[in-house]
């Protein structure tokens, strides 16, 4: 029995990585230092783009952390579904 609870475990984890067969990367447009001899308009539109980079990859972090979380409560769904068939033999 806790072989089979093993094995099943084993099994769904195995299975989660093929679920997503790429890695999902961020699409955030990642702004470039401008050159130290620069105007203050470029220096100030840099500043802006750092702050709109920071929101993109904090958006794409929160994205990330909700798809796992998913993930893990399908796991446990299915783990606790195969306990409770594995109870009933």
């Amino acid at each position: 029995m806790k072989l089979s609870v093993f094995l099943l475990l084993s099994i769904v984890l195995a299975g989660s990585s093929y679920a997503d067969s790429f890695e999902p990367t961020p699409h955030c447009y990642r702004p470039t230092e401008p050159l130290w001899l620069a105007t203050v308009y470029y220096k100030n539109r840099y500043t802006a783009e750092v702050e709109e980079y920071q929101r993109c990859m904090k958006a794409f972090i929160v994205q990330q952390e909700h798809a796992v979380l998913i993930h893990t409560q399908a796991a446990q769904k299915a783990l606790q579904t195969w306990n409770e068939f594995a109870q009933k033999k």
